[in-house]
């Protein structure tokens, strides 16, 4: 079974050691969701009462009472990091991986140099994906996190071992708008920036950027109700694509690969496109198991998104396009069926200095993608990276805003793929062309897994419209007329159909 490290960032950590340990089992005798939340309860008033024995009754000092919970075994209670991430562990577990946990304080004291990074470094190369949980400081991870972090970077085993592996994050924050979804993007960056692959939550609570948590005050992390949903949601999401991966190591396709590569902004001298046509032919010569396709969207005729109350306007199938806008013009009204036939997606652009004469369609195509992603993620499960042609000093941030929308689509996050142009040439081109040929092997795995796995239930992944109280109320009537029934079994034929048609048969 794949193996599942919980990383707890919290220094109010109450677990470590043989504690660890005991938390795992006690997380794998929960049986259902309710006895979840009596668990959480329970150990998290625990640890509230561990600060008042530690002198808060008292009226000590705050460096007073830390001291004193430092003198703890670790053997019981849970800081709301560490509830959180119990929630998500339990997820993965339910999901039949294997789990485990290690909380950073003991390896990264509050002053001087870390220590036992021998035992740390055995335990995560003993890990076949990572859920990350911790505090938000400022609307961004705490220090343990970034200790974690330079961790992994600056010790060539670990930075090995984690290359290509699954990552989920978890940000807990004392109020609902309290930095927790900024703490996961600028996580989420830097975490594919290791090489890692990256998720968010899972569909049940819509496909975000992982567990958001509101918890101030020791013991109130079981309060938060959808907090928990979206931990577990993490938990769960990681454990699929772990299993994804390793299922894709074992098997191939009888054909090829294909990436498209869709161009949402260029100059109008078509720079962008010359370079990323040279990049893609330069990817098919050294690896023949892939295609190519450049669709360069800049001179299309993009409508805006109006914010229908409900989308997609009906039921159906994921190559019948189910956008209200119908117009013969639009973009995705011509290509839904072309949009959707991919194994793996580039989002591309070109970033010069002189914006001037830059045509960019970037933000209406972004929004109209929204009828993909409540259409039951049609083009979820791929592996998607943002691919970038810059100028040194263009001073944009497209990357950043291509992996923040695009792993809402339940997606399989990529690090981004940026080529550097000075005096019209790319000076880290054959950096860039290792990096592509590395995605289109990684994207082959992914898509391997994919269609091995199809007939896994888990696949059926619904949008679940949280928020939208006319749209629930549409998709309850279609579930009640058989509508999304009909929808799935399409889907699920549709994907027995590839595992005939493109899977190697051993």
């Amino acid at each position: 079974m794949a193996k599942i490290l919980g990383v707890s960032c919290s220094l109010r950590n109450a677990r470590f050691g043989s504690g660890s340990d005991s938390l795992i089992d006690e997380i794998k005798a929960l049986d259902d969701q309710d006895a979840l939340q009596a668990y959480l309860e329970n150990q998290t008033r625990i640890r509230a009462a561990d600060f008042i024995e530690a002198g808060r009754e008292e009226g000590l000092p705050f460096d007073k009472i830390y001291r004193n919970l430092k003198k703890a075994k670790g053997d019981q209670g849970l800081s709301n990091s560490e509830a959180a991430l119990v929630a998500s562990l339990w997820g993965a577990h339910r999901e039949d991986c294997e789990i485990a946990h290690v909380g950073l304080s003991p390896f990264f004291p509050m002053n001087g140099p870390a220590v036992d990074l021998d035992e740390l470094r055995k335990i995560v190369l003993d890990s076949d994906g990572l859920i990350i949980s911790g505090p938000v400081y400022f609307g961004d991870r705490g220090s343990l996190a970034q200790s974690f972090l330079e961790f992994l970077r600056d010790d060539p085993e670990c930075a090995e071992h984690v290359r290509g592996k699954i990552y989920g994050g978890i940000a807990v924050g004392a109020k609902r708008n309290g930095g927790q979804e900024t703490t996961l993007i600028y996580q989420l960056v830097d975490i594919t920036n290791l090489n890692m692959l990256a998720v968010g939550n899972d569909s049940s609570t819509t496909s975000q950027y992982g567990g958001t948590v509101v918890a101030g005050d020791v013991g109130t992390m079981p309060d938060d109700p959808y907090g928990m949903k979206t931990s577990i949601g993490t938990g769960m999401r990681v454990a699929r694509v772990v299993q994804v991966m390793e299922a894709g190591a074992t098997g191939d396709l009888v054909d090829k690969t294909k990436i498209s590569v869709w161009l949402l902004q260029d100059s109008a001298g078509h720079e962008g496109r010359s370079y990323i046509e040279k990049l893609c032919a330069d990817v098919e010569k050294a690896n023949p198991d892939v295609s190519f396709e450049v669709m360069d969207f800049t001179q299309e005729e993009i409508f805006r998104c109006i914010a229908c109350d409900v989308c997609p306007v009906d039921t159906g199938p994921p190559e019948e396009y189910r956008c209200i806008i119908k117009n013969g013009g639009d973009l995705f009204a011509r290509m839904h069926e072309q949009l959707v036939d991919c194994d793996a997606i580039l989002v591309a652009a070109y970033s010069p200095e002189d914006r001037r004469d830059l045509k960019s369609v970037y933000q209406r195509f972004v929004e109209r993608t929204r009828y993909l992603r409540r259409d039951d993620y049609v083009i979820g499960e791929r592996l998607v990276a943002p691919l970038v042609i810059s100028e040194l000093n263009a001073r944009q941030n497209l990357h950043i805003r291509m992996m923040t929308s695009f792993i809402r689509h339940n997606s399989v996050m990529h690090h981004s793929l940026i080529g550097m142009e000075m005096e019209g040439r790319i000076i880290n081109w054959q950096r860039l062309l290792e990096q592509t040929t590395k995605f289109a092997e990684t994207a082959r795995q992914v898509t391997v897994g994919r269609i091995m796995r199809s007939g896994d239930a888990s696949i059926d992944t619904h949008y679940n419209p949280v928020g939208y109280v006319i749209s629930a109320e549409k998709r309850s009537v279609d579930a009640e007329k058989g509508k999304v029934e009909d929808s799935d079994e399409i889907r699920r034929a549709n994907r027995d159909q590839e595992v005939r048609r493109r899977l190697v048969r051993g």
